[in-house]
């Protein structure tokens, strides 16, 4: 057996030499972070030790915190394409299922196959230097606005599961409904605070305190939005997203303390999330041909259900190579389907092979599409100055 500090070094070993390798062989440091949690954790590691259990919820949580900072709330509702924004996620959810109920499949699979995550987009767009640019913004709020599709079609499904039609589903969605009112709450009280309190603001931001006070906070800020979450019934991702969402919509334009969040979370956290992904996959699995073929297909449709969406990419103000860059992007659900496999088990409407399966398409995807994604999504060339 590995001991514990071996353990550990052979993790923080990994995900110090991946981006290198990645950005050598122009893979998404996220994708071969999961390749790195499968092999390791299967031939070297035969167990997963609590320490690793527990950064990997870590960096998932921190994960979400930091994909609700990028969603832009005002710009968003003030953009004229904000409609065509959630059509987008929403024509998913729509088609998915109910392509998948047509070829005899179960619903819930198409479900599974129409969630959207930014867990792997936006490392990919940080990556590739387009998060800033009017493609990477789309791509962004897309994928953050159905990646809030996604968590509150997983908690009402899983409430009405659990109750059907009655009384404490509706308690049920009642506590989801507190919650979001009390982040609204929140978001009022902070705005007031930071209007109130400007020095003290620009103190605890401040890029040259040798405490950091500020990422203390950030940092406690994010857990405690999921802690709310899961004491009211939904996701702790669901809080710790929420969190992120309102702190960016109170402390905006903190470009220095933003780097110091994201090194924090990118840094740190985040990668023993995607190490963990991979070491969640069982090496069995893949000697089983229904369980690759089923991941294969499961594979293929998630692209179909994104590519849907092609006939919309001038209402985003996007052109179709554009579009499609968006598709492949958006087809790698990694948190998600993964989410959506534990739920799906639990809820016993999977088998262990089919949970198995989606764990090995959240692996395929989130390998094959972003690294397509930067084939066809590359920066057009800037013209040169005369």
């Amino acid at each position: 057996m590995v001991k514990q500090e071996t353990a550990i070094l052979l993790v923080l070993t990994g995900t110090a030499v991946i981006p290198f390798v990645a950005r050598r062989f122009r893979i998404p440091s996220s994708a071969l972070e999961i390749v790195y949690g499968f092999l390791l954790f299967n031939f070297v590691i035969t167990h997963r030790p609590e320490w690793f259990e527990v950064l990997r919820e870590l960096g998932f949580i921190f994960l979400m915190f930091i994909a609700g900072m990028e969603l832009d709330i005002a710009r968003v509702l003030r953009s004229r394409k904000a409609v065509w924004l959630a059509l987008v996620p929403l024509s998913s959810f729509i088609l998915a299922p109910c392509l998948f109920v047509a070829m005899g499949q179960p619903f819930f699979l198409g479900i599974a196959v129409a969630l959207i995550s930014a867990g792997i987009a936006i490392p990919v767009l940080k990556e590739s230097g387009l998060i800033d640019q009017p493609i990477g913004q789309t791509i962004v709020n897309v994928a953050l606005i159905g990646e809030l599709f996604s968590i509150l079609a997983l908690t009402f499904l899983d409430a009405f599961h659990k109750h059907g039609i009655t009384l404490d589903a509706a308690l049920e969605l009642g506590k989801l409904a507190a919650l979001l009112g009390l982040a609204l709450l929140l978001l009022k009280i902070l705005y007031l605070l930071a209007w109130w309190f400007p020095d003290r603001v620009a103190k605890v931001m401040e890029s040259e305190d040798p405490v950091e006070e500020g990422i203390r906070a950030v940092v406690t800020v994010a857990f405690f939005g999921a802690v709310l979450a899961v004491l009211a019934g939904a996701e702790a991702i669901l809080g710790s997203f929420l969190a992120g969402t309102i702190f960016s919509y109170v402390f905006r334009n903190r470009p220095r303390f933003e780097e110091k969040i994201n090194a924090v979370g990118f840094g740190f956290l985040i990668p023993f999330f995607f190490v963990g992904v991979g070491s969640q996959l069982d090496k069995n699995l893949l000697t089983s041909p229904d369980v690759v073929l089923q991941a294969l297909f499961l594979t293929l449709m998630i692209l179909v259900s994104n590519l849907v969406t092609l006939p919309m990419h001038r209402l985003l103000g996007l052109d179709l190579r554009e579009a499609v860059s968006m598709a492949l992007l958006l087809s790698a659900p990694l948190t998600m389907i993964v989410v959506a496999g534990s739920l799906g088990l639990r809820m016993g409407l999977f088998t262990t092979e089919t949970n198995g399966a989606l764990v090995l398409t959240a692996l395929l995807a989130s390998f094959i599409y972003p690294s397509l994604f930067r084939l066809v999504g590359q920066r057009k060339p800037q013209p040169t100055s005369p």
